[in-house]
């Protein structure tokens, strides 16, 4: 396993095309899919030479009984001066602010007719960085530090969020 995942990275960093001017993007996460059950789709606009905007969606099936949707932003800063890459957004590293709200439902066991459900508001911020993959297509390591706002009884929250996303810009 170990060696795929350092195949992998090789082949992503060693890619040499950039993007050209490109002004949206849309990409989802297959690996938090497979892991977590959680399915995620975002939409990003540039805004101007520095910066863009995104927009995620989000599906949540954690087990038998949680599940949730939810949907969030982010502003993105790309920080073409700390990493000389000659990339220029929407490619290369960017961090910025983030805001979700979940909505979720308990369908398990109620004996006690308790309210679960409800929804929740995490702000924080994200790191990211989108390598090109050809002309068009991109893969977009992203990690997202949350805290919550608004919590919800019984269930667990981890603050840190990994993921993967694979898209196409245009």
């Amino acid at each position: 396993m170990k060696k795929v995942i350092l195949s992998l990275l090789f082949v992503v960093f060693s890619v040499s095309s950039i993007f050209a001017q490109y002004e949206k993007a849309i990409s989802a996460d297959p690996i938090d899919l497979l892991v977590s059950k959680v399915f995620n789709v975002t939409y990003e606009q540039k805004l101007s030479s520095n910066n863009s905007f995104t927009v995620f969606g989000s599906y949540y099936n954690y087990s038998d009984y949680w599940s949730a949707y939810g949907i969030g932003v982010s502003y993105r800063w790309y920080l073409s001066g700390v990493i000389q890459d000659d990339r220029t957004p929407i490619s290369g590293l960017s961090v910025g602010p983030m805001a979700r709200i979940s909505f979720w439902d308990y369908t398990g066991p109620n004996p006690l007719n308790l309210d679960y459900g409800g929804s929740m508001v995490v702000v924080g911020g994200e790191v990211a960085y989108k390598f090109p993959l050809g002309n068009q297509f991109f893969v977009e390591p992203i990690v997202r530090l949350g805290f919550i706002v608004s919590d919800i009884d019984y269930l667990g929250y981890d603050p840190l969020g990994l993921g993967v996303n694979l898209g196409y810009a245009w």
